[in-house]
């Protein structure tokens, strides 16, 4: 059998701050293979997107402690130089970031971003580049690309934004995409256009793409497998089908009922999950969803679940008093 393109094992990152360490990821464990979709999900500050980071070895320079073992396509990212991760960003592993706004240099014309990644990843000349660019963002749907190449980016919408962003992360033809939130800040259509964009450039380009959400909605028909992540750990995780049809952890389940649903009659409230996320730097010996959790007993307060297999081959969950299957279920 082949190995995975990603092999995550007991990877923790943990920050050091005036109130003591804060285990931002504590211990993940997960397999991406090739041509794989993955979502992962949970609240803000769920370690969703340190976990991306770490995976794609962007975290924070001091204060910041990385262990265990992140094999991108036989590259170890843990504890890589920074030459040898410039050498796997972008044609290994790519990332769309959360605000474009940010992530695009406001003094820089969107063409010559897009050229700088073609010039020192691929070895283009600056004539190849701009040919390559100028396809790139007729590719991701931007009109007028010719014209577009020569803007700078606060001259372009939001979707028009993370459009460019796109481009970018796909300009080395990356085997696997990370993309964290892609769509915050915009409108539904532009939301939908942008993930149907990423849905149809990872089937072209048989890429691997790791979602990071909140919003299970968001993952529900575009990932094969999905991870629920709370308080910087691994919850559930299983195929796409296990996890909305036979969920078994109560914070799952609680992730599902606060999303909104089309089969709701309107003005229907939203079921908000009751309390906060836990503060992980003061994190408690069990459960850290046990305060909110109406299933909690004091097992769960005081003994932390490790994750168990299912009935389901691949799917596993933490959780002591896990959520029972109907009939139709099992």
């Amino acid at each position: 059998m082949n190995n995975p393109l990603l092999n995550v094992q007991d990877l923790r990152t943990v920050f050091k701050t005036a109130a003591g360490d804060l285990p931002a990821v504590g211990g993940v464990s997960f397999e991406l293979n090739e041509n794989e979709s993955l979502g992962i999900v949970g609240e803000s500050g769920s370690g969703k997107t340190v976990l991306a980071r770490s995976i794609m070895g962007i975290q924070p320079r001091v204060n910041t402690t990385v262990s265990g073992s992140v094999l991108l396509n036989d590259h170890q990212m843990v504890g890589a130089t920074d030459d040898e991760k410039r050498h796997i960003w972008g044609t290994d592993v790519s990332m769309i970031f959360q605000d474009p706004m940010t992530s695009l240099n406001p003094v820089i014309r969107i063409g010559k971003q897009i050229d700088e990644v073609l010039v020192h990843r691929l070895g283009m000349s600056k004539d190849e580049a701009k040919k390559r660019s100028i396809e790139l963002l007729s590719q991701v749907g931007i009109t007028s690309p010719e014209l577009r190449y020569s803007v700078y980016p606060h001259e372009l919408s939001g979707g028009m934004r993370q459009r460019v962003v796109i481009a970018i992360a796909l300009a080395g033809s990356p085997r696997l995409l990370l993309a964290d939130e892609p769509t915050t800040g915009l409108d539904v259509t532009i939301q939908a256009q942008i993930l149907n964009l990423i849905d149809a450039k990872r089937a072209e380009m048989n890429m691997s793409v790791i979602y990071i959400t909140h919003d299970l909605g968001v993952v529900a028909t575009r990932t094969q497998k999905i991870i629920v992540m709370y308080g910087g750990r691994i919850v559930e995780m299983g195929s796409t089908r296990d996890i909305f049809n036979r969920t078994r952890m109560p914070y799952t389940r609680a992730l599902l009922n606060s999303s909104p649903k089309i089969s709701n009659p309107s003005h229907t409230r939203l079921q908000a999950i009751p309390g906060r996320p836990p503060n992980l730097v003061k994190a408690s010996a069990g459960c850290a969803f046990a305060p909110r959790c109406a299933y909690a007993t004091d097992q769960c307060r005081t003994e932390r679940p490790e994750l168990r297999p299912s009935d389901e081959p691949g799917h596993s969950f933490a959780c002591w008093n896990p959520l029972s299957l109907t009939k139709s279920e099992k």
